[in-house]
């Protein structure tokens, strides 16, 4: 009768079938235990998710409502400069006159 390290064919192979099906079940455990895990902490963190979605759209919103802000800002100082050229220019046209009436 053929053996290795005094076990029979036979039996080698039940230790081996036994320990297929014990490493599977704790492959199996393993697998869907992440997956139950996974799946709490989704919807743990679900609110969480949503307020932070919440928050990035309010930034962008705000985001667009600076660059609203800056570009008006730029046509207001552009509008005030504007004033501001014409204002000498009539002071220095209110200068010339007041000069040449002496």
């Amino acid at each position: 009768m053929h053996s290795f390290l005094g076990y029979s064919w036979a039996e080698i192979a039940s230790i081996l079938a036994i320990l297929s099906v014990l490493f599977s079940g704790v492959y199996w455990l393993i697998r869907h235990g992440a997956k139950v895990l996974n799946n709490a902490i989704n919807i743990g963190t679900y609110p969480l998710q949503q307020q932070t979605k919440e928050l990035i759209n309010a930034i962008k919103q705000l985001s667009g409502n600076f660059e609203e802000q800056h570009k008006s800002l730029k046509e207001l100082r552009d509008e005030v400069d504007k004033h501001h050229d014409e204002l000498i220019d009539h002071k220095n046209r209110i200068q010339n006159l007041e000069r040449d009436r002496k």
